[in-house]
């Protein structure tokens, strides 16, 4: 979801989508979502209300101060789970829908993208905890290289439901 246009086109048609195509589950990537990159508390909760389940961030996650209090107080914002320790929020979570839970990963990929930990290394850990809970694991990887994305899909293939790439340009 990028800038106000994204945000506003979201609000207004996911509902319609959600009955058109009959899915009751929704992740979006919201790491754009501000003006200038970022996503802040009033817009997370806009996402949210309009029927968003999952909202996962990217390399921009810490453009806007306040996400920290979005990570810190809603579980269903994530950053990517290979930012490292120490780092505000968490890089994944498990969403209750009643019937079923489903587990989702968010990562962010390594080319042309420095300065955190390996995400193959990082989904086999968290896929480890998710596989407590649940057998359906969603992950979102946030990377610029379509072959990196890819190379990652391969390497979950049958331990995650599936593996979606953003952030492609």
């Amino acid at each position: 979801i990028v800038s106000n246009n994204g945000v506003s086109y979201t609000v207004k048609m996911l509902s319609e989508l959600k009955k058109e195509y009959n899915f009751d589950f929704v992740i979006a990537n919201a790491e754009n979502a501000c003006v200038g990159n970022g996503l802040n508390t009033s817009v997370a909760n806009e996402l949210i209300k309009s029927g968003i389940d999952v909202i996962t961030l990217g390399n921009h996650a810490f453009k806007k101060n306040e996400i920290v209090n979005v990570l810190l107080n809603k579980k269903n914002v994530i950053r990517p789970a290979n930012y490292g320790d120490g780092v505000w929020g968490k890089g994944f979570g498990i969403i209750d829908k009643g019937a079923y839970k489903i587990g989702v990963i968010n990562l962010l990929g390594r080319v042309w993208l420095e300065g955190h930990k390996d995400p193959f290394e990082t989904a086999e850990k968290v896929i480890e905890i998710l596989k407590k809970e649940t057998n359906i694991i969603l992950v979102d990887f946030h990377a610029e290289a379509t072959a990196e994305k890819k190379a990652l899909g391969y390497f979950l293939d049958g331990r995650a439901s599936g593996v979606f790439g953003t952030h492609t340009h």
